[in-house]
């Protein structure tokens, strides 16, 4: 027998056929094209799969000329190392510091010294030079003429000395040295003017230079101030990147798994019989048959191979990735119209990429319970009065059946071992110690953990809810006490499982096969009650349209004058799902936030807006929007966001619709209605003189106002200003238990419980023009319940007045129950 040919893929090379998202979960379905395989065994093995994955679920199908005979699932280590898949960039190009801060402290230049003033300076040195040799004659001249006259005063000790010739020397020789002196100062005045104003010009150029220098000084400040700002913001902007680098590293070691599930494909690839002239004639009884496209070559000195491609297909689910509905509900009342965005908020928590496939959006929750999970049948609810000396007098204990305990109680087990079988995500994914043996736990993970012991301990003690618990003898008030704190510890359990299971607890944190009003056995959620509100809303519309539809239909544009953004999705009924055909393909990588893809725009006209008004607690008018879902869609439970008349109001949710059906969404308050609700007025009734009965008369009156003008300047806002309100008004008389107490309605006259409608109000205002304010109809409802149905007028006020008689026997009180 041949040796095993081997060959690994890495899922993330595979590509994506398609993705199905549903409410909780997703199905992906990736391709392996044009498989070449040897003769004889195969195996292929396919590595990385996220390990939120449900293993059974994983399918292997292909096309091809190969029979599979084994399909084996492993959950693994990571092989994959983070820093190969994701290299650092610290050491990229853009993270070197530039050289915006060098040489910012270096002291600046000397200033050069211009030509003009260099010039100036020299002309400076020969002036002072002349002056020099100026000072120089003069002081000159004064000394020779010193020596002069030392010498003429030496002539009177000398003999034999001629006077004449001695005295004409001495002028002589004094009129040169005068000369000479005056030459000299003469020299020194031309100098002295000269240098004076070569000084006032050196002062010139001086300041001159110095207020060049300052510039320049001025200038290179800027210069340097500019540079520390780049510098700063280099050093920003790398802290920046530091900072986006540290975020993204963490979002991907937030899906970067610790584990994945391999997948090992065995496959037989036909081994040739040369001798035979039979090809086909192998044993069909497996995945897939031999055929035709596997062809025989024959090389030469070798024996015969076979080459044989194929195709596999490889599906499985995850419980990591899921849509949901988000809407965005557009209202005008000037035309009664709206207009509903559908979008789909598509989360992806696994470890994988989804790159260009085809994303199609189901509202299948794609999760059953089990085969095994038959249908209970109720078995007879027998009760019998307890002994005195047991019950004491008090609350019987029949709130449920020992049955019914300990069938709700299975039930949370199975959810708990549900979400017991999936993995803490910290377990999961990071990058860090070994999955297998973790070193420490998340408070998440503990309080998890806690939830889930005490949920063993309740179980142990008689199971997850408790049984019905053998009865005491210590007497009733003990008892009443038991009965109490098992009441709360059953009502508190639920809650306790769902607030201890982890963020990525898979079928704890959606549900087994229940669906998400069924999720959870707390009353509050009160799925009948809306769907009796549904029911009467209902009732106010007649269906303009035949039930039947097609089963496959595309969303069109609410008008053609409207700028269509965006594809349509294609819709397709099956059964009891609907499916959206995301148009094009799309790429789904892992993030923490939901992304968002529009599924359709739905129109929606005659939208009735009404006011309902219960002036007894509130003196404020709630505007409120009736819509019918007049498109072929089932509208899904979901957050919208409401802006009336192009002001965004705030977020709601919107119930589950389907189509045809009508739902309602309150706006809040409508403060251009004006609601007034007096203190009650009581008198005592006319009686006889030897009445036994006390009667008192009460008088209530509403007064709603309409404070629209009946014309506007806005030609738009006229529409909606000018037209009559309709409202709903709501007050209450109150409903005797006692036969001897008596309470009759005096006003509106004619009212009767559950009867025809009386007309009734009247103006709130004097004067002519307020008697066409409108109309109003009362009606007594069972409970004591009245109801005004007003259509009032803009700039119209009515006053709905209520009074009635309440008798007693005399002496007696009425208290409220």
């Amino acid at each position: 027998m041949d040796g095993i040919h081997r060959r690994e893929y890495h899922v993330r090379n595979l590509s994506t056929r398609s993705v199905t998202l549903f409410p909780n979960r997703a199905q992906i379905v990736r391709d392996i094209k044009n498989l070449s395989l040897s003769p004889g065994t195969n195996e292929i093995t396919i590595i990385g799969l996220t390990p939120t994955v449900d293993e059974s679920t994983i399918k292997v199908d292909g096309t091809g000329s190969a029979v599979i005979t084994d399909i084996a699932v492993e959950l693994l280590p990571n092989r994959d190392i983070f820093e190969d898949v994701y290299p650092d960039s610290s050491d990229d190009a853009s993270d070197v510091e530039s050289d915006h801060g060098e040489n910012v402290d270096e002291p600046p230049p000397p200033p050069a010294e211009s030509p003009e003033l260099g010039n100036l300076r020299s002309r400076l040195r020969e002036l002072r030079d002349e002056e020099r040799r100026s000072k120089e004659s003069v002081e000159s001249a004064a000394s020779r003429l010193m020596m002069l006259d030392a010498y003429g005063k030496s002539l009177d000790r000398k003999e034999n000395v001629d006077i004449v010739e001695s005295i004409e020397t001495y002028r002589t020789e004094r009129e040169r040295i005068f000369d000479d002196h005056a030459a000299g100062l003469a020299q020194c005045q031309a100098n002295a003017r000269l240098l004076s104003a070569a000084l006032e010009e050196e002062s010139r150029l001086v300041k001159q230079q110095e207020r060049a220098a300052a510039a320049a000084a001025r200038e290179r400040e800027r210069a340097r101030k500019e540079r520390a700002k780049e510098k700063w913001k280099d050093a920003k902007r790398r802290a920046e990147r530091r900072r986006e680098k540290e975020r993204v590293r963490r979002e991907r070691e937030g899906f970067w798994p610790r584990v994945c599930y391999t997948v090992r494909v065995t496959l037989e690839a036909a081994t040739p019989t040369p001798m035979s002239s039979r090809r086909t004639s192998v044993s069909s009884d497996t995945v897939h048959a031999f055929n035709n496209t596997a062809a025989r070559v024959c090389k030469p000195g070798e024996g015969w191979e076979l080459s044989c491609d194929l195709d596999l297909a490889l599906s499985y689910v995850t419980s990591a990735a899921s849509w949901a509905p988000s809407y965005d509900l557009q209202l005008s009342t000037t035309n009664n119209s709206g207009t509903l965005c559908y979008d789909a908020r598509i989360t992806n928590e696994t470890s994988e990429t989804w790159a260009n496939c085809k994303v199609v959006l189901s509202t299948s929750q794609a999760l059953f319970s089990g085969l095994e999970n038959s249908i209970p049948a109720l078995k007879p609810w027998n009760i019998k009065i307890a002994p005195k000396y047991l019950n004491g007098g008090q609350v019987s204990d029949i709130l449920d059946s020992a049955e019914e305990r300990r069938q709700r109680g299975g039930w949370w087990e199975t959810q708990r071992r549900a979400g017991q079988a999936s993995k803490p995500r910290s377990q999961l994914f990071g990058v860090g110690s070994n999955p297998f043996f973790p070193t420490s736990s998340s408070g998440a993970l503990r309080s998890y953990q806690s939830g889930l012991m005490l949920l063993e301990q309740q179980k142990n003690n008689g199971g997850l809810f408790g049984q019905q618990q053998q009865q005491q003898t210590k007497g009733g008030l003990f008892g009443q006490q038991q009965q109490q704190q098992q009441q709360q510890q059953q009502q508190m359990q639920p809650q306790m499982l769902q607030a201890s299971a982890p963020a990525g607890g898979g079928a704890v944190a959606f549900g087994a096969s229940m669906s998400h009003s069924q999720a959870a056995p707390n009353p509050s959620r009160n799925k009948s009650a809306l769907t009796a509100k549904q029911d009467m809303d209902n009732k106010d519309y007649r269906r303009q349209e035949e039930q039947g539809h097609p089963t496959e239909w595309s969303v069109m544009p609410t008008s053609p004058d409207e700028n269509v953004d965006f594809q349509e999705s294609t819709v397709e009924e099956t059964g009891f799902t609907t499916t959206y055909d995301l148009p094009g393909t799309k790429t789904l990588p892992p993030r923490p936030t939901p992304s968002k893809q529009r599924v359709a725009r739905v129109g929606f006209s005659n939208v009735v807006f009404s006011h309902t008004v219960v002036a007894k607690y509130k003196p404020v008018a709630y505007l409120k929007a009736k819509i019918r879902n007049s498109s072929r869609l089932t509208l899904l439970r979901g957050e919208t966001g409401l802006t009336l008349d192009g002001t965004f109001l705030g977020r709601a949710q919107l119930p589950r619709c389907s189509d045809g059906d009508v739902f309602s969404l309150g706006l809040g308050v409508d403060p251009a209605i004006r609601v007034s609700y007096p203190r009650v007025d009581v008198r005592r009734a006319t009686t006889g003189l030897f009445s036994k009965e006390n009667s008192s008369v009460y008088t209530r009156a509403v007064t709603v106002a309409n404070t629209r003008a009946v014309t506007v300047a806005n030609t738009r806002a006229a529409a909606a200003a000018g037209k009559p309100v309709s409202l709903l008004v709501l007050d209450q008389v109150p409903v005797s238990e006692d036969e001897r107490l008596k309470v009759d309605v005096l006003a509106p006259k004619g009212l009767a419980v559950d009867g025809p409608g009386v007309a009734t109000g009247r103006p709130a205002r004097d004067g002519k023009d307020e008697a066409d304010w409108g109309k109003a109809t009362a009606s007594l409802r069972k409970g004591g319940q009245v109801d005004w149905q007003v259509t009032l007028n803009a700039g119209k006020a009515v006053k709905l007045g209520l009074e009635y008689v309440v008798a007693l026997p005399f002496g007696d009180s009425a208290v409220e129950c």
